[in-house]
Protein backbone atom coordinates (compact mmCIF):
# COMPACT_ATOMS: atom_id res chain seq x y z
CA UNK A 1 0.00 0.00 0.00
CA UNK A 2 1.31 3.33 -0.98
CA UNK A 3 -1.32 5.71 0.53
CA UNK A 4 -1.28 6.48 4.24
CA UNK A 5 -4.65 7.55 6.09
CA UNK A 6 -3.71 9.04 9.81
CA UNK A 7 -6.77 8.59 12.03
CA UNK A 8 -7.20 10.03 15.17
CA UNK A 9 -9.38 8.07 17.36
CA UNK A 10 -8.61 4.06 17.51
CA UNK A 11 -11.86 3.12 19.96
CA UNK A 12 -14.81 0.87 18.12
CA UNK A 13 -15.81 3.27 15.42
CA UNK A 14 -12.71 3.88 14.29
CA UNK A 15 -11.20 0.18 14.37
CA UNK A 16 -14.80 -1.01 13.55
CA UNK A 17 -16.04 0.90 10.66
CA UNK A 18 -13.57 3.51 9.70
CA UNK A 19 -10.77 1.49 9.50
CA UNK A 20 -11.75 -1.27 7.05
CA UNK A 21 -13.23 1.43 4.84
CA UNK A 22 -9.93 2.78 4.83
CA UNK A 23 -8.37 -0.80 4.19
CA UNK A 24 -10.87 -1.13 1.00
CA UNK A 25 -9.36 1.91 -0.61
CA UNK A 26 -5.75 1.13 -0.28
CA UNK A 27 -4.91 2.86 2.66
CA UNK A 28 -2.46 1.93 5.20
CA UNK A 29 -4.13 2.99 8.48
CA UNK A 30 -1.67 5.01 11.59
CA UNK A 31 -4.09 4.89 14.66
CA UNK A 32 -3.85 7.95 16.76
CA UNK A 33 -5.03 8.36 20.43
CA UNK A 34 -4.44 9.04 24.02
CA UNK A 35 -4.89 5.75 24.98
CA UNK A 36 -1.48 4.13 25.24
CA UNK A 37 -2.40 0.84 26.66
CA UNK A 38 -4.76 0.56 23.04
CA UNK A 39 -1.72 1.73 21.00
CA UNK A 40 0.31 -0.59 22.34
CA UNK A 41 -2.17 -3.30 21.81
CA UNK A 42 -2.23 -2.33 18.45
CA UNK A 43 1.67 -2.17 17.61
CA UNK A 44 1.71 -5.66 19.25
CA UNK A 45 -0.28 -7.44 16.41
CA UNK A 46 -0.17 -7.85 12.80
CA UNK A 47 -4.63 -8.07 12.86
CA UNK A 48 -7.62 -7.85 14.38
CA UNK A 49 -11.35 -8.80 13.16
CA UNK A 50 -14.14 -7.22 12.51
CA UNK A 51 -17.18 -8.94 12.09
CA UNK A 52 -21.25 -8.58 12.55
CA UNK A 53 -23.97 -9.59 14.71
CA UNK A 54 -24.71 -12.77 11.81
CA UNK A 55 -21.20 -13.72 12.89
CA UNK A 56 -20.83 -15.86 9.95
CA UNK A 57 -17.44 -15.85 8.23
CA UNK A 58 -18.59 -14.24 5.02
CA UNK A 59 -19.56 -11.50 7.17
CA UNK A 60 -15.98 -11.07 8.49
CA UNK A 61 -12.90 -9.45 7.78
CA UNK A 62 -9.61 -8.85 8.86
CA UNK A 63 -7.89 -5.48 9.31
CA UNK A 64 -4.55 -5.49 8.29
CA UNK A 65 -1.47 -2.79 7.48
CA UNK A 66 -1.53 -0.60 10.34
CA UNK A 67 0.55 0.98 13.49
CA UNK A 68 -0.85 3.47 16.57
CA UNK A 69 0.58 5.91 17.86
CA UNK A 70 0.56 8.09 21.16
CA UNK A 71 -1.22 11.56 21.09
CA UNK A 72 1.18 13.51 23.18
CA UNK A 73 4.27 11.62 20.94
CA UNK A 74 4.21 15.08 18.72
CA UNK A 75 7.69 13.71 16.82
CA UNK A 76 6.15 10.73 15.46
CA UNK A 77 2.82 12.21 14.75
CA UNK A 78 3.91 15.41 13.22
CA UNK A 79 6.09 12.90 10.85
CA UNK A 80 3.13 10.81 10.01
CA UNK A 81 1.18 13.40 9.16
CA UNK A 82 3.48 14.80 7.51
CA UNK A 83 3.28 12.04 5.14
CA UNK A 84 -0.52 11.09 4.74
CA UNK A 85 -2.87 11.33 1.92
CA UNK A 86 -6.04 11.28 4.37
CA UNK A 87 -6.58 12.61 7.91
CA UNK A 88 -9.40 11.09 9.61
CA UNK A 89 -11.05 11.17 13.23
CA UNK A 90 -13.66 9.55 15.11
CA UNK A 91 -13.08 11.24 18.60
CA UNK A 92 -16.03 12.91 18.97
CA UNK A 93 -16.69 16.83 17.95
CA UNK A 94 -15.44 18.50 20.98
CA UNK A 95 -12.32 17.09 20.54
CA UNK A 96 -11.96 18.42 16.29
CA UNK A 97 -9.79 21.63 17.15
CA UNK A 98 -6.82 19.70 19.01
CA UNK A 99 -6.95 17.63 16.23
CA UNK A 100 -6.57 20.79 14.07
CA UNK A 101 -4.39 22.46 15.58
CA UNK A 102 -2.37 18.95 15.76
CA UNK A 103 -1.34 19.74 12.43
CA UNK A 104 -0.27 23.51 12.48
CA UNK A 105 3.50 23.01 12.57
CA UNK A 106 3.30 20.38 10.18
CA UNK A 107 5.09 20.41 7.11
CA UNK A 108 3.17 18.27 4.41
CA UNK A 109 4.94 16.53 1.86
CA UNK A 110 1.71 16.27 -0.02
CA UNK A 111 -1.48 18.21 0.04
CA UNK A 112 -3.69 15.81 2.35
CA UNK A 113 -7.67 15.21 2.19
CA UNK A 114 -9.05 15.97 6.24
CA UNK A 115 -12.47 14.01 6.63
CA UNK A 116 -13.57 14.41 10.19
CA UNK A 117 -16.38 10.99 10.56
CA UNK A 118 -18.24 12.65 13.37
CA UNK A 119 -21.74 12.79 14.05
CA UNK A 120 -22.29 16.40 14.20
CA UNK A 121 -23.12 19.20 11.41
CA UNK A 122 -20.39 20.36 8.92
CA UNK A 123 -17.52 19.02 11.50
CA UNK A 124 -14.72 18.66 9.44
CA UNK A 125 -15.25 22.13 8.08
CA UNK A 126 -16.76 24.33 11.12
CA UNK A 127 -13.69 22.31 13.46
CA UNK A 128 -11.13 23.97 10.50
CA UNK A 129 -13.08 27.28 10.98
CA UNK A 130 -12.86 27.56 14.84
CA UNK A 131 -9.27 26.51 15.12
CA UNK A 132 -8.32 29.72 13.51
CA UNK A 133 -5.02 28.29 11.81
CA UNK A 134 -3.94 28.24 8.57
CA UNK A 135 -2.97 25.35 6.83
CA UNK A 136 -2.19 25.56 2.73
CA UNK A 137 -2.19 22.13 2.02
CA UNK A 138 -4.58 20.97 3.72
CA UNK A 139 -8.28 19.90 1.54
CA UNK A 140 -11.66 20.04 3.93
CA UNK A 141 -14.89 17.77 2.99
CA UNK A 142 -17.69 17.05 5.24
CA UNK A 143 -19.40 13.46 6.05
CA UNK A 144 -22.40 12.35 7.03
CA UNK A 145 -21.41 8.81 8.72
CA UNK A 146 -23.95 6.69 10.00
CA UNK A 147 -23.00 2.98 12.08
CA UNK A 148 -24.35 1.44 15.16
CA UNK A 149 -21.44 -0.06 16.96
CA UNK A 150 -22.95 -1.67 20.44
CA UNK A 151 -21.18 -1.21 23.94
CA UNK A 152 -18.12 -3.96 24.15
CA UNK A 153 -15.16 -5.60 26.00
CA UNK A 154 -12.27 -3.53 25.55
CA UNK A 155 -9.94 -5.82 26.70
CA UNK A 156 -9.95 -7.36 22.66
CA UNK A 157 -9.16 -5.21 19.26
CA UNK A 158 -11.86 -7.23 17.64
CA UNK A 159 -14.87 -5.48 16.90
CA UNK A 160 -18.49 -6.29 16.31
CA UNK A 161 -20.38 -3.60 14.57
CA UNK A 162 -24.40 -3.89 12.69
CA UNK A 163 -23.84 -5.16 8.99
CA UNK A 164 -25.50 -1.81 7.70
CA UNK A 165 -22.92 1.15 7.57
CA UNK A 166 -22.63 4.37 5.28
CA UNK A 167 -20.38 7.41 4.75
CA UNK A 168 -21.87 10.16 2.55
CA UNK A 169 -19.35 12.37 1.78
CA UNK A 170 -19.79 16.30 -0.03
CA UNK A 171 -19.92 16.03 -3.83
CA UNK A 172 -16.85 18.26 -5.35
CA UNK A 173 -13.96 17.49 -7.43
CA UNK A 174 -11.82 15.49 -4.51
CA UNK A 175 -12.52 12.05 -4.20
CA UNK A 176 -10.87 10.32 -1.74
CA UNK A 177 -12.64 6.60 -1.52
CA UNK A 178 -14.06 5.09 -4.34
CA UNK A 179 -17.84 4.62 -4.46
CA UNK A 180 -19.57 1.63 -3.15
CA UNK A 181 -22.22 0.02 -1.15
CA UNK A 182 -21.16 2.12 2.09
CA UNK A 183 -19.28 5.05 0.42
CA UNK A 184 -21.06 7.71 -1.81
CA UNK A 185 -20.63 11.24 -2.55
CA UNK A 186 -23.86 13.65 -3.06
CA UNK A 187 -25.98 16.98 -1.25
CA UNK A 188 -24.73 17.29 1.93
CA UNK A 189 -27.10 19.11 3.24
CA UNK A 190 -30.26 17.10 1.55
CA UNK A 191 -28.24 13.88 3.78
CA UNK A 192 -27.48 15.57 7.10
CA UNK A 193 -31.20 17.05 7.10
CA UNK A 194 -32.38 13.50 5.90
CA UNK A 195 -30.52 11.56 8.83
CA UNK A 196 -30.89 14.10 11.25
CA UNK A 197 -34.95 14.55 10.83
CA UNK A 198 -35.92 10.15 10.17
CA UNK A 199 -33.10 8.31 11.97
CA UNK A 200 -32.29 10.39 15.04
CA UNK A 201 -35.57 12.24 14.99
CA UNK A 202 -36.84 8.91 15.17
CA UNK A 203 -34.67 7.75 18.07
CA UNK A 204 -35.41 10.37 19.70
CA UNK A 205 -39.00 10.14 20.06
CA UNK A 206 -39.11 6.29 20.44
CA UNK A 207 -37.00 6.73 23.22
CA UNK A 208 -39.20 9.08 25.51
CA UNK A 209 -42.11 6.66 24.25
CA UNK A 210 -40.42 3.73 25.33
CA UNK A 211 -39.00 5.30 28.77
CA UNK A 212 -42.50 6.16 29.55
CA UNK A 213 -43.76 2.58 28.89
CA UNK A 214 -41.32 1.18 31.29
CA UNK A 215 -38.78 -0.06 28.32
CA UNK A 216 -35.12 0.36 28.88
CA UNK A 217 -33.59 -1.03 25.30
CA UNK A 218 -34.75 -0.18 21.97
CA UNK A 219 -35.56 -3.26 20.63
CA UNK A 220 -37.68 -3.96 23.13
CA UNK A 221 -40.15 -1.23 21.40
CA UNK A 222 -40.58 -3.91 18.35
CA UNK A 223 -41.45 -6.98 20.66
CA UNK A 224 -45.88 -5.85 20.56
CA UNK A 225 -48.18 -4.46 18.16
CA UNK A 226 -49.01 -1.06 20.03
CA UNK A 227 -45.40 -0.14 19.90
CA UNK A 228 -44.59 -1.46 16.42
CA UNK A 229 -47.53 0.65 15.16
CA UNK A 230 -46.34 3.77 16.97
CA UNK A 231 -42.86 3.26 15.29
CA UNK A 232 -44.01 3.51 11.98
CA UNK A 233 -46.55 5.92 12.47
CA UNK A 234 -43.97 8.02 13.91
CA UNK A 235 -40.96 7.70 11.11
CA UNK A 236 -43.83 8.23 8.45
CA UNK A 237 -44.35 11.09 10.07
CA UNK A 238 -40.83 12.00 9.75
CA UNK A 239 -40.69 10.60 6.18
CA UNK A 240 -43.38 13.10 5.16
CA UNK A 241 -41.45 15.67 6.75
CA UNK A 242 -38.22 15.14 4.88
CA UNK A 243 -40.43 14.80 1.61
CA UNK A 244 -41.98 18.07 2.24
CA UNK A 245 -38.53 19.84 2.69
CA UNK A 246 -37.02 17.94 -0.35
CA UNK A 247 -39.43 17.15 -3.23
CA UNK A 248 -37.36 15.28 -5.78
CA UNK A 249 -36.15 12.42 -3.06
CA UNK A 250 -36.72 9.28 -4.25
CA UNK A 251 -35.76 6.50 -1.60
CA UNK A 252 -36.86 7.63 1.39
CA UNK A 253 -39.23 4.68 1.80
CA UNK A 254 -36.52 2.20 1.51
CA UNK A 255 -34.11 4.42 4.40
CA UNK A 256 -37.41 4.10 7.10
CA UNK A 257 -37.06 0.54 6.15
CA UNK A 258 -33.48 0.41 6.87
CA UNK A 259 -33.91 2.39 9.98
CA UNK A 260 -36.76 0.28 11.47
CA UNK A 261 -34.62 -2.84 10.86
CA UNK A 262 -31.66 -1.48 12.47
CA UNK A 263 -33.57 -0.40 15.68
CA UNK A 264 -35.14 -3.84 15.96
CA UNK A 265 -31.75 -5.71 16.14
CA UNK A 266 -31.53 -6.82 20.04
CA UNK A 267 -27.77 -7.35 19.57
CA UNK A 268 -27.22 -3.31 19.50
CA UNK A 269 -28.38 -3.07 23.19
CA UNK A 270 -29.19 0.71 22.93
CA UNK A 271 -29.72 1.77 25.92
CA UNK A 272 -33.26 4.17 25.92
CA UNK A 273 -31.76 6.80 28.67
CA UNK A 274 -28.58 7.46 26.79
CA UNK A 275 -30.56 8.34 23.49
CA UNK A 276 -32.68 10.92 25.64
CA UNK A 277 -30.13 12.73 27.03
CA UNK A 278 -28.89 16.12 26.73
CA UNK A 279 -32.63 16.81 25.71
CA UNK A 280 -31.58 20.77 25.83
CA UNK A 281 -29.73 20.62 22.62
CA UNK A 282 -32.16 17.46 21.18
CA UNK A 283 -35.69 19.55 21.37
CA UNK A 284 -33.72 22.87 20.59
CA UNK A 285 -35.00 24.66 17.63
CA UNK A 286 -34.30 23.34 14.19
CA UNK A 287 -33.26 20.29 15.64
CA UNK A 288 -34.60 16.70 15.21
CA UNK A 289 -37.95 17.13 17.05
CA UNK A 290 -39.01 20.59 16.56
CA UNK A 291 -37.55 20.96 12.77
CA UNK A 292 -39.77 18.45 11.27
CA UNK A 293 -42.59 19.11 13.26
CA UNK A 294 -43.14 23.10 12.07
CA UNK A 295 -42.50 21.62 8.71
CA UNK A 296 -45.62 19.11 9.65
CA UNK A 297 -47.80 21.77 11.03
CA UNK A 298 -47.05 24.28 8.79
CA UNK A 299 -48.93 21.88 5.92
CA UNK A 300 -51.35 20.18 8.39
CA UNK A 301 -50.16 17.14 8.47
CA UNK A 302 -50.41 14.32 11.00
CA UNK A 303 -48.58 15.04 14.46
CA UNK A 304 -50.18 11.84 16.33
CA UNK A 305 -46.45 10.65 17.61
CA UNK A 306 -45.20 14.44 17.97
CA UNK A 307 -48.54 14.71 20.02
CA UNK A 308 -47.93 11.75 22.37
CA UNK A 309 -44.07 12.72 22.88
CA UNK A 310 -44.73 16.31 24.18
CA UNK A 311 -47.29 14.90 26.46
CA UNK A 312 -44.85 12.76 27.52
CA UNK A 313 -42.11 15.58 28.31
CA UNK A 314 -44.91 17.38 30.14
CA UNK A 315 -46.49 14.69 32.03
CA UNK A 316 -43.74 12.01 33.24
CA UNK A 317 -41.18 11.75 35.96
CA UNK A 318 -38.14 11.63 33.84
CA UNK A 319 -35.53 13.14 36.06
CA UNK A 320 -32.98 10.36 35.58
CA UNK A 321 -32.34 11.34 32.03
CA UNK A 322 -29.38 13.38 32.02
CA UNK A 323 -29.90 17.02 31.39
CA UNK A 324 -34.02 16.42 31.70
CA UNK A 325 -34.64 18.53 35.16
CA UNK A 326 -32.54 21.60 33.22
CA UNK A 327 -34.86 20.90 30.54
CA UNK A 328 -38.02 21.26 32.23
CA UNK A 329 -37.36 24.75 33.89
CA UNK A 330 -38.55 25.55 30.38
CA UNK A 331 -41.83 24.50 31.36
CA UNK A 332 -42.39 26.21 34.54
CA UNK A 333 -44.58 29.40 33.38
CA UNK A 334 -46.29 27.43 30.97
CA UNK A 335 -46.11 25.76 27.60
CA UNK A 336 -47.16 29.12 25.74
CA UNK A 337 -44.03 30.95 26.88
CA UNK A 338 -41.72 27.38 25.40
CA UNK A 339 -43.18 28.08 22.01
CA UNK A 340 -42.16 31.83 22.32
CA UNK A 341 -39.08 31.97 23.78
CA UNK A 342 -37.07 28.52 23.48
CA UNK A 343 -38.85 27.46 19.54
CA UNK A 344 -39.32 31.29 18.94
CA UNK A 345 -42.85 30.78 17.49
CA UNK A 346 -44.88 33.82 16.80
CA UNK A 347 -47.36 33.80 13.90
CA UNK A 348 -48.45 29.91 13.77
CA UNK A 349 -48.55 30.21 17.91
CA UNK A 350 -52.36 28.80 17.77
CA UNK A 351 -51.35 25.92 15.42
CA UNK A 352 -49.21 25.01 17.95
CA UNK A 353 -51.46 25.32 21.25
CA UNK A 354 -54.48 23.73 19.65
CA UNK A 355 -52.02 20.80 18.51
CA UNK A 356 -49.87 20.29 21.44
CA UNK A 357 -51.39 21.33 24.47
Amino acid sequence: MDKLAVHFGAGNIGRGFIAPVLQDNGFEVTFVDVDSLLISKLNSVNQYQVSNFLNSKENTLLVENFSGIELNNLTDLELALSKADLITTSVGPNHLISVINSMANVEFEKSPVFVAFENKYRASSIAYNEAKIEIDKLDIIDAVVDKIVPPQSTESLDVIVEEFGSIVLEEQPIKPFKSSEVVSYGDYEKEFIKKLWILNGLHLQLAYYGLANNKRFMHELFDDVKNIEFSKNAINSLGEAYLLFDRATKDVDAYKQTILKRFSAPEVKDELIRVARNPLIKFNKSERFHAPLDLLLKNSSNVETFQSVFQILLNKDLDDIDGFKEFKKLFQNGIEEFFTDFWNVDSDLEIYLSKLK
